[in-house]
């Protein structure tokens, strides 16, 4: 490693053998036994010496032309009058070109090619290789706020796809990385005044500061870096110095995970992409920085990170990330091994899901309805199906109306932005179950109000919650469980769990997920909703209602409707534009009797309404969600699909639906009021 504003590392271990040799050939050039003992050759040993070594130093500064540069030597007339000389030159030129022979040098191939250089600015870690040759660009993006550019590339002799990370680190000016430099070099004779107040939370923000004034302070006359590229250089090299490596994974909305395995520097940082599944990065971290960052997370957390707690649980907040890590004694002896979850930055919306099908416009709005009613709704799937996300999703959908306390052990829902824009939700961390009893306690004397459970892995926690929205009867529950199908559910909650079969019961809805790998990567699928049955004793009843359609990737309705099965299918589309809502007097709800919903009659006492009333507000809803999608699509602005333009529209379409009551009036004057449809 040569360091310095641009840090050069060589990878390939032969370097050290190059080195090594450089260093015998040393060695044999001094060595005054091969000289002749003649008092006369005294001067011409001398100039040998001499002229070795300045050959010597001309091979280490390119080692692939030590055979022109030696035998361009050995052709010079400088010791051929000395016939004593000339033979023990000859023997040493010979010895030092026999050192370097072994080591299948190419003068073909550049210094740094040879060597495996890899290059990058001195404030960021790892060492990042350059992507593998023969692969193929199959996807490329932009980072978010223009922090880099993600290459997936396809390799020839691997499955795992490679993630290739630009940065625009690696292309600043020689100038700026020059100033910068000279600022983390800088010696300071006296602490910088205010030192002794800085916080934890107000860390960043002094440094940053800091290493602006210095940057100020440093710059000539003749550096033509702006005073706003100075900011930008401060900011910049903060976050390397405080987040590490993790700084630009943060802003990839596509990765879930990001995974580095012990030892670091022998082992590539892996991630996981919502698209593309697990990739490898091709960047190393080293054993020591992920040290001084876990030791720094736990001062942040006022714990310590060392032998005696070699483990750490922590959460970076302004990343979106949480960290776990492991150090030695727990794994490898010094080493360490992190696993990192990152959630998307804004949060997940019902729309949204619909932009990557997993679901479509009836299917939502049949959710949907069940929910503001006061359902309980449990999504299931194996790990990485987006059950959480789902959950997040149905906040919007309960509205603002409604309060809604989620319980979570790790931070997943994006409470604070649920909160910004009107809705009431109280964020409930489990630690101990025993303090959640009585927490529980407190909510239900609280009034009524939408449980909603995400992420907790306690399964004493889980059995308190839905424990208690038994026992009070009315009390809806929204879920995410990790279980593979309904009848795994049903075995974790009465076996494992312990809870009564009652319990199960409490459920009114099942929404199964699941991922599947295609040529165009990973997508993710709503594969059933199903209502569980009431009048069951030991083994459960479902009713489906939807069911996956894989050869047409999508959610098919199936006993829902009943009425001409190609207005039904019209129905079920993504664009719902050409469907006209007045055909809705062509469907009904299919009866109970003949394995139909058993919730749509409840919903209809609940509500008051006809099954045709409530059939032409589901539909409604559904255009409704689908004009959204359309307006996304045609005009390339996901805002039509994020919470604030979301919230904005679910608003405007209650307060129409409210005043008009006609669902098909409300839509047509909702669409009016829709900027760009």
């Amino acid at each position: 490693v040569l360091e310095g504003p641009v840090t050069r590392v060589y990878r390939s271990d032969r370097i050290y053998k190059v080195a090594r040799a450089v260093a015998v050939a040393k060695r044999l050039a001094l060595d005054e036994e091969a000289t002749s003992k003649q008092d006369k050759c005294v001067e011409c040993c001398r100039r040998r010496r001499a002229y070795l070594l300045q050959l010597i130093g001309r091979i280490a500064s390119d080692p692939a032309k030590y055979r022109e540069v030696l035998r361009n030597a050995g052709e010079a007339g400088l010791f051929k009058r000395c016939k004593k000389c000339l033979p023990d030159f000859r023997r040493t030129l010979s010895a030092i070109e026999s050192l370097f022979e072994p080591l299948g040098l190419d003068s073909r191939k550049s210094y740094s090619e040879m060597f495996g250089e890899c290059r990058k600015p001195f404030f960021v870690e790892g060492v990042w290789t350059d992507p593998p040759e023969n692969s193929r660009v199959i996807e490329e993006y932009t980072l978010r706020n223009g922090r880099g550019t993600v290459r997936i590339r396809e390799r020839e002799d691997s499955p795992l796809l490679f993630y290739e990370l630009v940065l625009p680190e690696f292309k600043m000016p020689e100038s700026e990385l020059d100033l910068l430099y000279s600022a983390f070099t800088a010696q300071v004779k006296e602490p910088p005044s205010g030192i002794g107040f800085v916080t934890q939370e107000s860390m960043r923000a002094f440094t940053e500061e800091w290493y602006t004034v210095l940057l100020h302070s440093l710059r000539d006359g003749q550096d033509r870096v702006s005073s706003a590229r100075i900011h930008e250089l401060s900011r910049m090299i903060t976050s390397w110095f405080m987040y590490r490596l993790l700084e630009p994974f943060s802003y990839d909305d596509n990765i879930t995970d990001v995974y580095i395995h012990a030892p670091p520097e022998l082992q590539p940082v892996m991630v996981e992409h919502e698209r593309w599944g697990m990739l490898e990065t091709g960047i190393y971290w080293d054993t020591r920085s992920m040290m001084a960052l876990g030791e720094s997370m736990a001062s942040r957390l006022g714990t310590s990170f060392d032998e005696v707690r070699p483990q750490l649980d922590a959460e970076i907040q302004e990343l979106g990330m949480r960290l776990f890590m492991s150090r030695a004694p727990t794994i490898w002896p010094n080493s360490v091994e992190m696993v990192v979850r990152k959630r998307r930055r804004r949060p997940w919306t019902q729309p949204l899901f619909l932009f990557r099908r997993t679901l479509t416009p009836l299917a939502s709005s049949f959710l949907s309805n069940i929910l503001r009613i006061g359902c309980s709704v449990f999504v299931i799937g194996e790990v990485g199906t987006a059950k959480t996300s789902q959950v997040e999703t149905y906040v919007p959908e309960i509205g603002v109306q409604n309060r809604i306390v989620a319980f979570q052990d790790t931070r997943e829902l994006h409470v604070e932005d649920f909160v910004v824009h009107g809705y009431r939700v109280s964020d409930v961390r489990i630690q101990n179950p025993d303090h959640l009893e009585r927490q529980i306690r407190a909510f239900l004397r609280a009034g009524r109000s939408y449980w909603m459970i995400t992420e907790v892995r306690a399964p004493e926690a889980l059995r308190s919650v839905l424990g208690a929205a038994v026992r009070h009867g009315t009390q809806p529950v929204i879920a995410s469980f990790h279980a593979r199908d309904k009848q795994e559910a049903f075995s974790l909650m009465t076996n494992i769990m312990a809870l009564p079969n009652e319990a199960f019961k409490h459920i009114d809805v099942l929404v199964c997920t699941a991922r599947f790998h295609t040529h165009q990567g990973i997508i993710r699928r709503i594969v059933e909703i199903v209502e569980v049955g009431k009048d069951w004793k030991d083994s459960p009843q479902y009713v489906e209602i939807f069911v996956d359609d894989r050869r047409a990737d999508s959610l098919i309705p199936v006993n829902l409707l009943d009425g001409p099965k190609r207005l039904i299918s019209r129905w079920n589309l993504m664009d719902l534009s050409k469907v006209d809502l007045k055909t809705f007097k062509k469907l009904n709800f299919l009866e109970p009797e003949r394995g139909g919903s058993l919730l749509i009659p409840k919903m209809c006492r609940r509500l008051g309404l006809e099954q045709n009333e409530l059939l032409l507000m589901i539909l409604a809803e559904a255009k409704m969600k689908s004009t959204l999608l359309l307006a996304a699509q045609q005009s390339g602005n996901t805002e039509y699909l994020e919470l604030p333009f979301v919230t904005k529209a679910y608003g405007r379409y209650s307060a129409i639906l409210r005043r008009e009551e006609n669902p098909i009036r409300a839509f047509m004057e909702w669409k009016k009021c829709l900027p760009g449809v």
